[in-house]
């Protein structure tokens, strides 16, 4: 119950935010003010974007020689982002693309090795993504700060999840025999690790192409991010201000999912008014910061939850590759 009126309470701060912004800017009627043509740019940057989280998906399933369907993976992602919509710092979005791959019958050490290889891969490439735009688009280092404590903190966790990944003679932790994690539970548990380790394996050895596509992947996922505030400001407010925007984006989108209120409680809302009241128009400030967060967000975490909530029939397990 408690849980439930957290995140209630986090939704409801960001409805307030959201209504307190359009009534700076002229009220609900200025959600119509930006043009189709920008709405269709914006969307399309989205659809791109999780397109590519669901082929590196793809690619790190062939690596480990695991079949990811690009359908599946995409709705993983989708998945994720509804389960990250309504938990504490995101902290919902594996579970649930966990559920969405277990549901193609890829087996659960495999499913923590993609989840690992993501997270590794983007914590990776994002700093560099920050340094790219510090170089050339004089960003400033405030805001690549929220990147970059992200990547910290995603490296630490995975290399938390590595090391704490029970090996064949182990036993069980005290605490985990204490909730029943016991016997044929605990050999389950052993033997999601050594797939986990067997996959995590060939990840390490990844030949130089898959890297190349790993980081193509994550580097167009995050510049398909960054660039759908500019496709809805427009072609002329890009050109005057494309810095800042880029700047701004970059700070929220990993800032932001450091918050612990689900969905950022309204803060994310208002910070972006306040960093882009003066680079952007107005009468068009209520409308930009509700429809980024649509398209960032709100979109694809109702789609997500549609995911999760609607069945599908559950495939047997995969077999995999074994071990060269």
């Amino acid at each position: 119950m408690i849980r439930r009126l957290f995140v209630a309470l986090s939704l409801t701060g960001v409805a307030v935010a959201t209504v307190f912004v359009l009534r700076k800017s002229g009220g609900p009627e200025a959600l119509f003010v930006i043009p189709l043509g920008n709405h269709l740019a914006a969307l399309g940057a989205m659809v791109l974007e999780v397109l590519l989280r669901g082929t590196r998906f793809v690619v790190l399933g062939i690596v480990m020689g695991a079949t990811v369907p690009i359908m599946r993976a995409t709705m993983a992602q989708l998945a994720g982002d509804g389960g990250a919509a309504v938990t504490p710092m995101r902290s919902g979005s594996d579970p649930a693309k966990a559920l969405i791959l277990s549901r193609d019958g890829i087996r659960g050490g495999h499913i923590g090795a993609l989840l690992v290889g993501e997270a590794v891969s983007e914590a990776i490439l994002l700093p560099v993504c920050g340094a790219i735009m510090a170089l050339a688009l004089n960003v400033s280092l405030t805001e690549i700060l929220g990147a970059l404590l992200w990547s910290a903190m995603s490296l630490t966790l995975v290399g938390l999840a590595v090391r704490l990944a029970p090996s064949r003679d182990s036993s069980a932790p005290r605490l985990l025999q204490r909730l029943g994690v016991t016997g044929a539970r605990w050999e389950r548990v052993v033997r999601i690790a050594a797939d986990f380790r067997q996959a995590a394996s060939a990840l390490r050895r990844m030949s130089w192409v898959y890297l190349l596509l790993l980081a193509v992947a994550t580097v167009g996922h995050v510049g398909a991010r960054l660039l759908t505030l500019p496709a809805l400001a427009g072609s002329d407010v890009a050109a005057e201000s494309l810095p800042e925007l880029l700047g701004a984006g970059f700070f929220l989108l990993y800032g932001g999912a450091l918050i612990p209120a689900p969905g950022g409680a309204g803060v994310i809302e208002a910070v972006f008014a306040e960093m882009l009241g003066d680079n952007l128009p107005r009468e068009q400030l209520g409308a930009l910061t509700f429809w980024w967060r649509f398209y960032t967000s709100h979109l694809f975490a109702l789609l997500g939850w549609l995911v999760i909530t609607i069945p599908t029939r559950r495939k047997s397990p995969q077999r995999t590759a074994p071990e060269g």
